[in-house]
């Protein structure tokens, strides 16, 4: 039963990640040259609207395995959003091994809060 609590809170905090790093990557589309794209900032509301849904959906699964703390709860899921950004506008392909490397001891630092913070 845990087991498939925390699958379900990987797959719905990764989409919800996915969803609000489209919207991050538009909005940084969205103005252009001083002037705004109303095409590119209508995407990215709408990839932060979806984002946020799924987010909301993630809490219910975080506080059903104990993690009660919104610091946390956030925290899960802004790893999971840097790492999709950097993903989606590949700036990740241009990192050095350090760079690389720090990223995983961050993530392995956030799952470790996760787990051993006080709920």
């Amino acid at each position: 039963m845990q087991s498939a609590l925390i699958l379900a809170l990987v797959l719905v905090t990764a989409l919800s990640a996915f969803f609000d790093a489209k919207g991050f990557v538009y909005a940084a589309l969205a103005w252009r040259g001083g002037s705004v794209s109303a095409a590119n900032a209508l995407w990215s509301l709408g990839f932060f609207v979806t984002g946020v849904s799924l987010y909301i959906a993630s809490i219910g699964f975080q506080q059903r395995l104990g993690v009660q703390s919104p610091a946390l709860q956030s925290i899960f899921w802004f790893a999971m959003t840097v790492i999709g950004v950097a993903l989606m506008d590949g700036t990740i392909a241009q990192w050095s091994a350090a760079q690389r490397a720090v990223a995983i001891a961050v993530s392995l630092g956030v799952a470790w809060l996760l787990i051993s913070a006080p709920q």
